[in-house]
């Protein structure tokens, strides 16, 4: 008998030793201590902005807010077999006295029809001197497979103290384009600070 009360001493030890253990590791789990930060934030106009270009009236540029981060190029056409090309459809401007990064980012291309009415959209930025930089940003459709093949993301490019750059697009439809079909393109301006 003395063998079974002893046993059952040391099972009731070890169990006692394991609910304990089992609440402190629960408590030490619960422990915790916050950071504290504070921030401030302050309104203020961009340096980087939309202006208007040469071409911007028959680009169709409306929508300006009066910080100069949106435009809408509403009256784009494309023609059948002919690029069409918009020297100026909008201007990038610094107006800030030191250099900034920017580059053109895909947003969305939507349709309200068959997407093979068009053959390509593309985008350049054009620099003050003319040069072409960062390649073309291209929405192509040349294959007429009606999906459109959206352009990669352009490499960061400076834009110096008081430079404006253009944004020429050129268009292009498919020979057989009913008319009267749209596309909307959404570009974002990604700016470094």
């Amino acid at each position: 008998m003395e063998i079974r009360k002893i046993l059952f001493r040391k099972e009731m030890k070890l169990v006692t030793l394991l609910l304990t253990s089992m609440l402190i590791a629960t408590a030490s789990a619960t422990v915790y201590y916050s950071l504290t930060m504070e921030s401030k934030v302050t309104t203020a106009t961009p340096v980087v902005k939309f202006i208007a270009g040469a071409d911007s009236g028959t680009a169709g540029a409306t929508g300006y807010t009066t910080d100069g981060t949106y435009v809408k190029l509403a009256s784009l056409k494309a023609y059948p077999n002919a690029t069409l090309t918009y020297d100026e459809a909008i201007k990038i401007n610094n107006t800030d006295t030191g250099t900034h990064k920017f580059r053109l980012r895909h947003g969305s291309i939507n349709n309200d029809t068959d997407t093979s009415n068009f053959y390509s959209i593309v985008f350049k930025l054009i620099a003050p001197n003319g040069t072409q930089y960062g390649g073309d940003f291209t929405y192509d459709n040349s294959d007429g497979n009606d999906l459109w093949t959206v352009p990669s993301d352009m490499t960061y490019m400076n834009i110096l103290a008081a430079q404006e750059w253009s944004v020429r697009v050129v268009t292009k439809a498919a020979s057989n384009a009913a008319t009267s079909v749209t596309a909307t393109v959404v570009i974002y301006v990604d700016v470094q600070e």
